[in-house]
């Protein structure tokens, strides 16, 4: 939740101690806050209501971890989403190809793709191949869960990309040497020479 979700939240507080004779106050509106706070409005909504509604466990206020059990049973497992990015992957290779960049909202995905060859290599392989490159990326994909997503790829560059970049290195290589050519004719050949005699 952000800064903006505080009064959503208060009022969704509210209206759940009404419902249970619960008095919100400041201070425990602000725990309830903090420890939900990595979550979005709406899951915290979500899992409210259905802690409300639900027969067995709805007699009682609910505490900060009734509603995140609640959001985690409402969350795709790790493999559920890994399967969901494979047929993401697989679907793009069909419309960008090895030529386009590869753009997912799933960084996860893009790393453990990146891990087993990468996306030039899995749109370059046969497709009796994918089995196994999808056994693979699997499995990365579980290992790359838990890595931070700061420190996860954005994107897969293609063919077109990769070429893009060597020729603006090459640009970048010949206008350093340019410069470093008109230093050197901008010296006399007595520096020069004395330059040469200190080395």
């Amino acid at each position: 939740m952000l800064e903006q979700d505080k009064n959503a939240f208060k009022t969704l507080m509210v209206g759940c101690g009404e419902i249970y004779n619960k008095e919100i106050t400041k201070p425990l509106l602000q725990i309830y806050f903090k420890t939900l706070e990595s979550h979005e409005i709406k899951q915290v909504e979500k899992a409210f209501g259905d802690h409300i509604v639900d027969i067995e466990h709805g007699t009682f206020f609910p505490k900060p971890a009734d509603i995140i059990r609640r959001m985690q049973a409402n969350e795709p497992s790790v493999e559920e989403k890994g399967r969901l990015s494979w047929l993401a992957i697989i679907g793009e290779i069909r419309r960008v190809g090895r030529y386009g960049t590869l753009n997912l909202d799933d960084k996860i995905a893009l790393a453990a793709l990146k891990s087993v060859g990468g996306w030039n290599h899995l749109c370059g392989s046969m497709e009796k191949d994918l089995v196994w490159i999808e056994k693979e990326f699997m499995a990365a994909y579980q290992t790359f869960d838990k890595t931070p997503v700061e420190m996860l790829p954005s994107s897969l560059p293609g063919l077109e990309d990769i070429h893009n970049a060597k020729l603006n290195d090459k640009g970048t290589m010949a206008s350093i040497a340019d410069k470093v050519a008109q230093l050197n004719q901008c010296k006399s050949p007595a520096l020069i020479a004395h330059e040469v005699s200190n080395d």
